[in-house]
Protein backbone atom coordinates (compact mmCIF):
# COMPACT_ATOMS: atom_id res chain seq x y z
CA UNK A 1 0.00 0.00 0.00
CA UNK A 2 1.18 3.59 -0.75
CA UNK A 3 2.25 5.64 2.35
CA UNK A 4 0.30 8.79 0.93
CA UNK A 5 -3.16 5.73 1.25
CA UNK A 6 -2.08 4.61 4.83
CA UNK A 7 -1.77 8.51 5.82
CA UNK A 8 -5.42 8.98 4.50
CA UNK A 9 -6.70 6.14 5.95
CA UNK A 10 -5.39 6.64 9.85
CA UNK A 11 -6.72 10.10 9.62
CA UNK A 12 -10.15 8.80 8.85
CA UNK A 13 -10.01 6.65 11.23
CA UNK A 14 -8.84 9.54 13.77
CA UNK A 15 -12.11 11.39 12.93
CA UNK A 16 -14.56 8.70 12.18
CA UNK A 17 -16.31 6.74 14.61
CA UNK A 18 -15.32 3.55 15.65
CA UNK A 19 -17.18 0.44 13.68
CA UNK A 20 -16.38 -2.94 14.17
CA UNK A 21 -13.72 -4.02 11.46
CA UNK A 22 -16.56 -7.73 11.00
CA UNK A 23 -19.71 -6.67 11.37
CA UNK A 24 -19.11 -2.93 10.86
CA UNK A 25 -21.21 -1.70 13.59
CA UNK A 26 -20.83 1.54 16.28
CA UNK A 27 -21.30 -0.35 19.41
CA UNK A 28 -21.51 1.00 22.97
CA UNK A 29 -18.38 1.79 25.37
CA UNK A 30 -18.32 -1.40 26.71
CA UNK A 31 -18.77 -3.35 23.66
CA UNK A 32 -15.41 -3.56 22.38
CA UNK A 33 -12.45 -5.82 22.99
CA UNK A 34 -10.45 -3.95 25.42
CA UNK A 35 -7.13 -1.80 24.28
CA UNK A 36 -4.12 -3.21 26.07
CA UNK A 37 -0.82 -1.98 26.53
CA UNK A 38 0.22 1.05 24.62
CA UNK A 39 3.19 -0.28 23.35
CA UNK A 40 5.61 1.54 20.20
CA UNK A 41 3.79 1.33 17.15
CA UNK A 42 0.06 1.64 18.37
CA UNK A 43 -1.28 5.62 18.50
CA UNK A 44 -3.18 6.89 21.13
CA UNK A 45 -6.60 7.38 19.01
CA UNK A 46 -6.03 3.76 17.65
CA UNK A 47 -9.55 1.86 18.74
CA UNK A 48 -9.28 -2.31 18.79
CA UNK A 49 -12.13 -1.73 15.97
CA UNK A 50 -13.65 -5.14 17.09
CA UNK A 51 -16.54 -5.93 19.14
CA UNK A 52 -16.86 -8.88 22.19
CA UNK A 53 -19.34 -10.46 19.90
CA UNK A 54 -17.07 -11.05 16.91
CA UNK A 55 -14.20 -11.45 18.94
CA UNK A 56 -15.90 -14.48 20.74
CA UNK A 57 -16.68 -16.10 17.66
CA UNK A 58 -13.58 -15.41 15.94
CA UNK A 59 -10.87 -16.87 18.83
CA UNK A 60 -12.54 -20.56 19.30
CA UNK A 61 -8.98 -22.57 19.61
CA UNK A 62 -5.95 -23.34 18.86
CA UNK A 63 -5.05 -24.99 15.91
CA UNK A 64 -1.71 -26.57 15.65
CA UNK A 65 0.20 -28.32 12.68
CA UNK A 66 3.38 -28.69 11.09
CA UNK A 67 4.83 -25.98 8.42
CA UNK A 68 7.03 -27.51 5.98
CA UNK A 69 6.31 -31.54 6.92
CA UNK A 70 6.12 -32.44 2.88
CA UNK A 71 9.60 -30.59 2.56
CA UNK A 72 11.23 -33.11 5.31
CA UNK A 73 11.60 -29.77 6.97
CA UNK A 74 8.51 -29.57 9.65
CA UNK A 75 8.55 -26.78 12.36
CA UNK A 76 6.11 -27.26 15.09
CA UNK A 77 3.35 -24.19 14.51
CA UNK A 78 0.40 -23.27 17.03
CA UNK A 79 -1.97 -20.99 15.55
CA UNK A 80 -4.97 -19.08 17.28
CA UNK A 81 -7.10 -20.53 14.34
CA UNK A 82 -7.90 -22.37 10.92
CA UNK A 83 -7.05 -19.55 8.63
CA UNK A 84 -11.05 -18.06 7.26
CA UNK A 85 -12.71 -15.78 5.65
CA UNK A 86 -12.85 -13.34 8.71
CA UNK A 87 -9.41 -13.99 9.96
CA UNK A 88 -7.91 -12.77 6.35
CA UNK A 89 -9.79 -10.13 6.60
CA UNK A 90 -8.74 -9.14 10.23
CA UNK A 91 -5.42 -9.14 9.64
CA UNK A 92 -5.46 -7.56 6.41
CA UNK A 93 -7.16 -4.45 7.63
CA UNK A 94 -4.31 -4.22 10.10
CA UNK A 95 -1.64 -5.00 7.83
CA UNK A 96 -2.61 -2.86 4.84
CA UNK A 97 -5.20 -0.71 5.39
CA UNK A 98 -4.00 1.40 9.07
CA UNK A 99 -6.09 -0.16 11.74
CA UNK A 100 -3.46 -0.67 13.88
CA UNK A 101 -5.42 -1.37 17.52
CA UNK A 102 -6.64 -4.61 15.82
CA UNK A 103 -3.25 -5.33 17.44
CA UNK A 104 -4.59 -5.88 20.78
CA UNK A 105 -7.53 -8.43 20.12
CA UNK A 106 -5.22 -10.57 17.82
CA UNK A 107 -2.61 -10.45 20.14
CA UNK A 108 -5.31 -11.75 22.66
CA UNK A 109 -5.77 -14.81 20.41
CA UNK A 110 -2.18 -15.59 20.63
CA UNK A 111 -2.59 -16.24 24.23
CA UNK A 112 -3.78 -19.96 23.57
CA UNK A 113 -1.31 -20.86 21.49
CA UNK A 114 1.88 -19.45 23.44
CA UNK A 115 0.65 -21.64 26.13
CA UNK A 116 -0.20 -24.43 24.02
CA UNK A 117 3.41 -24.46 22.19
CA UNK A 118 5.35 -24.32 25.66
CA UNK A 119 3.28 -27.77 27.00
CA UNK A 120 4.30 -29.62 24.17
CA UNK A 121 7.10 -28.45 22.24
CA UNK A 122 9.46 -26.87 25.19
CA UNK A 123 10.01 -23.54 27.00
CA UNK A 124 11.83 -20.77 24.61
CA UNK A 125 13.94 -17.59 26.27
CA UNK A 126 12.96 -14.88 23.65
CA UNK A 127 10.00 -14.56 21.04
CA UNK A 128 11.48 -13.32 17.73
CA UNK A 129 8.99 -11.93 15.31
CA UNK A 130 9.47 -12.68 11.75
CA UNK A 131 10.77 -9.51 10.03
CA UNK A 132 9.84 -7.15 6.99
CA UNK A 133 12.15 -5.60 4.19
CA UNK A 134 13.45 -1.86 5.45
CA UNK A 135 11.42 -0.77 2.28
CA UNK A 136 8.08 -2.54 3.33
CA UNK A 137 8.50 -1.36 7.05
CA UNK A 138 8.95 2.15 5.80
CA UNK A 139 5.88 2.27 3.61
CA UNK A 140 3.59 0.42 5.88
CA UNK A 141 5.13 2.05 9.03
CA UNK A 142 5.12 -0.91 11.31
CA UNK A 143 6.20 -4.41 11.05
CA UNK A 144 2.73 -6.57 12.42
CA UNK A 145 4.52 -9.59 13.80
CA UNK A 146 7.07 -7.50 16.08
CA UNK A 147 3.78 -5.96 17.25
CA UNK A 148 1.89 -8.76 18.05
CA UNK A 149 5.26 -10.40 19.62
CA UNK A 150 5.55 -7.21 21.75
CA UNK A 151 1.87 -7.47 22.92
CA UNK A 152 2.07 -11.30 23.97
CA UNK A 153 5.39 -10.45 25.42
CA UNK A 154 3.86 -8.19 28.02
CA UNK A 155 1.53 -10.65 29.33
CA UNK A 156 3.97 -13.45 29.32
CA UNK A 157 6.76 -12.16 30.60
CA UNK A 158 8.58 -13.34 27.47
CA UNK A 159 11.95 -11.58 26.02
CA UNK A 160 11.47 -9.99 22.05
CA UNK A 161 14.51 -10.12 20.06
CA UNK A 162 13.79 -7.59 17.68
CA UNK A 163 17.98 -8.09 15.99
CA UNK A 164 18.59 -11.18 15.45
CA UNK A 165 16.95 -11.90 12.22
CA UNK A 166 16.73 -9.59 8.80
CA UNK A 167 15.18 -9.67 5.62
CA UNK A 168 17.48 -8.34 3.60
CA UNK A 169 15.98 -9.35 -0.01
CA UNK A 170 12.45 -7.60 -1.03
CA UNK A 171 10.34 -10.29 -2.17
CA UNK A 172 6.97 -10.09 -3.49
CA UNK A 173 4.06 -10.51 -1.15
CA UNK A 174 3.66 -14.08 -0.39
CA UNK A 175 0.00 -13.53 -0.22
CA UNK A 176 -0.35 -12.47 -3.93
CA UNK A 177 1.62 -16.31 -5.17
CA UNK A 178 -0.37 -19.15 -4.95
CA UNK A 179 1.54 -21.87 -5.92
CA UNK A 180 3.70 -23.56 -3.01
CA UNK A 181 6.59 -23.96 -5.37
CA UNK A 182 6.34 -20.27 -6.55
CA UNK A 183 6.08 -19.07 -2.56
CA UNK A 184 9.60 -21.34 -1.82
CA UNK A 185 11.38 -19.62 -5.05
CA UNK A 186 10.27 -16.49 -3.77
CA UNK A 187 11.62 -16.71 0.30
CA UNK A 188 14.61 -18.32 -1.05
CA UNK A 189 17.60 -16.46 0.47
CA UNK A 190 15.26 -13.73 1.92
CA UNK A 191 16.58 -13.38 5.19
CA UNK A 192 20.03 -13.01 7.23
CA UNK A 193 20.41 -14.02 11.11
CA UNK A 194 22.82 -12.75 13.95
CA UNK A 195 24.50 -15.90 15.47
CA UNK A 196 24.59 -16.07 19.64
CA UNK A 197 26.96 -14.04 21.61
CA UNK A 198 29.49 -16.42 22.61
CA UNK A 199 32.49 -16.98 24.82
CA UNK A 200 35.99 -17.19 24.48
CA UNK A 201 35.17 -21.34 23.96
CA UNK A 202 32.86 -20.80 20.83
CA UNK A 203 30.22 -21.92 23.17
CA UNK A 204 26.89 -19.51 23.48
CA UNK A 205 26.86 -17.36 26.20
CA UNK A 206 22.75 -17.14 27.60
CA UNK A 207 19.67 -18.59 26.13
CA UNK A 208 19.31 -19.53 22.40
CA UNK A 209 16.08 -21.11 22.62
CA UNK A 210 13.65 -19.13 20.80
CA UNK A 211 10.16 -19.11 19.06
CA UNK A 212 8.98 -17.69 15.85
CA UNK A 213 5.95 -14.99 15.42
CA UNK A 214 3.93 -14.13 12.02
CA UNK A 215 0.53 -13.21 11.34
CA UNK A 216 -1.12 -15.82 9.16
CA UNK A 217 1.36 -19.74 8.01
CA UNK A 218 0.03 -20.45 4.65
CA UNK A 219 2.48 -22.31 3.01
CA UNK A 220 5.21 -22.20 5.70
CA UNK A 221 8.02 -21.11 3.37
CA UNK A 222 8.04 -18.23 5.29
CA UNK A 223 8.62 -19.54 8.88
CA UNK A 224 10.92 -22.26 7.42
CA UNK A 225 13.18 -19.52 5.56
CA UNK A 226 13.18 -18.03 8.41
CA UNK A 227 14.00 -20.91 11.21
CA UNK A 228 16.30 -22.64 8.66
CA UNK A 229 18.34 -19.19 8.63
CA UNK A 230 18.44 -18.56 12.82
CA UNK A 231 19.34 -22.38 12.75
CA UNK A 232 22.07 -21.89 10.93
CA UNK A 233 23.31 -19.28 12.52
CA UNK A 234 23.47 -21.00 16.02
CA UNK A 235 19.61 -20.78 17.71
CA UNK A 236 17.56 -23.50 18.73
CA UNK A 237 14.14 -22.64 17.03
CA UNK A 238 11.08 -24.14 19.14
CA UNK A 239 8.06 -23.30 17.36
CA UNK A 240 5.93 -21.08 15.64
CA UNK A 241 3.23 -18.73 16.97
CA UNK A 242 0.94 -17.59 14.04
CA UNK A 243 -2.91 -16.53 14.05
CA UNK A 244 -4.22 -19.10 11.09
CA UNK A 245 -2.95 -22.00 9.94
CA UNK A 246 -3.92 -22.87 6.30
CA UNK A 247 -4.23 -26.64 5.08
CA UNK A 248 -1.02 -26.07 3.66
CA UNK A 249 0.80 -26.15 6.75
CA UNK A 250 -0.83 -28.64 8.66
CA UNK A 251 0.20 -32.79 9.10
CA UNK A 252 -2.02 -35.86 9.92
CA UNK A 253 -1.30 -34.91 13.83
CA UNK A 254 -3.30 -31.65 13.34
CA UNK A 255 -5.15 -30.37 16.38
CA UNK A 256 -7.67 -28.24 17.76
CA UNK A 257 -8.28 -27.15 21.39
CA UNK A 258 -11.17 -25.20 22.50
CA UNK A 259 -10.91 -22.30 25.29
CA UNK A 260 -12.33 -19.70 26.52
CA UNK A 261 -10.77 -15.98 26.80
CA UNK A 262 -12.24 -13.75 29.74
CA UNK A 263 -11.84 -10.12 29.61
Amino acid sequence: MKRSVWIVESLLELVYPERCSLCGVEHVEDSWVPRGDRITGLRFWDGTHLCRSCFSGLASGCVTGMAGAGNGCGLPVAAASSTNPDLVKLVGQFKYHGVRGLAWPLARMLRKPLATARHRWGQVDALVPVSLHCRRRRVRGFNQAEILARLLAEDSETPVMTDVLVRHRNTGQQAKIISSTERGRNMAGSFKARPPVTSGEGRPEGETRIGLVDDLVTSGWTVIGAANRLRAAGWDVRWVLALGLAAEAKNSGRRIDTWEDGF
